[in-house]
């Protein structure tokens, strides 16, 4: 972590001659950054991160010899490192880049798809926020993320819903197997109390029509962790803004997909919310809900109610949130950089709506759920292998 006064170091990996004096010349600029040196591919890499140690690594994942994720592996195993992926946006730049995420990276940037101009400026802006906000993170938790990733575990006992639901699962069978036509309902309450004991207690005033959840750093992994818990039979949609470069949230979703009991995809324009799917919010646009007669619409889009660098916005979604849907909503903010989510969770704390934020031992970045927590506006403060639970509890009550 960064010391005051003193500048943050970096060492650059990229084999494009091109790109490594592109990122000198953007962070050299940038008061109180410095550049210790550029790597050619991974292994020049990995040789001159064990001599210079620097606070921060920008990385390539396209190399050749050992690549980037490679690369990221090693470090992460033997000196951990915030590590930021710089990678392509096409289709397999966008799954090494989830890769990379999994073993531990910081975050990404995407690289400029054209010549010099908007997209460089767009690199300059996220590059220097993301290397400033690396410098202030525990290595250590970046490495224990890449290690869980290594070791994956089945998933957890996952909880089940709608009236049918009646029994316990106490061998941590799929959230089909909790579906039952008979048995006695109470035991199912009781099921619940016993697996939520730790929580706080506090419960939506108004039955939950709609759960969003807002992350940014750290964020992809967390919604690996948390979304999986959502069972089947999950009677609410269920809105993600994730902040990421436009092209890999495509990808993002198409892994949830393969991950969860609910159907996990990119949400369209004008289609209707259903009950059981979530919906991700394209990268480089704003999600935003609609009511129609008694039917929830998505509108997808550039237009924003308020001034923002993040498309998706997560206050974006929240305001939306509030004004549609009220006190029905249950907003959830996980691990990211800055207060993206504060003044859309205040509306709909104002409208009766309720706030789960994660603890801050389990962030990566703890920015935005303690933007959350500061304010005053969590209801429940859960680490990231809680929320899951906490959101069924909460919506069980509906």
């Amino acid at each position: 972590m960064n010391q005051h006064n003193s500048p943050i170091t970096v060492l650059i990996v990229d084999d494009s001659p091109f790109m490594r004096l592109t990122l000198q010349k953007i962070l050299s600029q940038v008061p109180g950054i410095k550049v210790l040196d550029a790597a050619r591919d991974g292994r020049d890499g990995i040789e001159k991160l064990q001599a210079l140690r620097p606070q921060v690594v920008t990385m390539d994942v396209e190399m050749p010899g050992i690549d980037g994720l490679q690369a990221l592996d090693e470090i992460m195993r033997w000196q951990p490192t915030p590590v930021i992926i710089l990678s392509a946006v096409t289709t397999e730049g966008a799954q090494s880049t989830l890769k990379a995420l999994d073993l531990g990276a910081f975050d990404v940037v995407a690289k400029p798809s054209g010549g010099p101009g908007a997209d460089l400026q767009v690199l300059a802006r996220d590059l220097t926020e993301k290397v400033k906000a690396a410098a202030q993170v525990d290595p250590s938790r970046l490495a224990k993320k890449g290690a869980a990733f290594r070791q994956k575990s089945p998933l957890g006992t996952k909880l089940g819903f709608s009236a049918g639901v009646t029994g316990s699962n106490p061998t941590g069978s799929s959230p089909e197997n909790l579906l039952s036509d008979s048995g006695n309902p109470a035991q199912a309450s009781g099921y619940i109390k016993n697996r939520f004991a730790e929580s706080s207690g506090v419960f939506p005033k108004h039955p939950v029509e709609i759960v969003a959840i807002g992350t940014s750093t750290g964020g992809p992994s967390a919604l690996q962790n948390v979304l999986p818990q959502l069972p089947a039979n999950f009677p609410v949609p269920v809105l993600v803004a994730q902040h990421m470069p436009p092209g890999f949230t495509a990808p993002l979703a198409q892994r949830l997909n393969g991950l969860c009991p609910l159907n996990v995809r990119e949400g369209i324009n004008g289609e209707a919310l259903k009950a059981g799917t979530i919906y991700v919010a394209p990268a480089g646009k704003q999600l935003q809900v609609q009511r129609r007669d008694r039917q929830l619409i998505l509108h997808i889009g550039d237009e924003s109610p308020i001034p923002t660098l993040y498309h998706p916005s997560v206050d974006v979604m929240f305001l939306s949130l509030a004004k549609e849907v009220g006190g029905g909503a249950l907003g959830v903010v996980m691990t990211g950089m800055g207060n993206d989510g504060v003044r859309g969770m205040k509306e709909i704390k104002a409208q009766g709506g309720f706030a789960i934020a994660e603890a801050e031992e389990s962030c990566v970045v703890y920015g935005m759920p303690r933007a959350i927590v500061d304010a005053g506006l969590a209801d429940r403060v859960v680490p990231v292998t809680e929320i899951g639970r906490n959101i069924v509890e909460c919506v069980q009550r509906r």
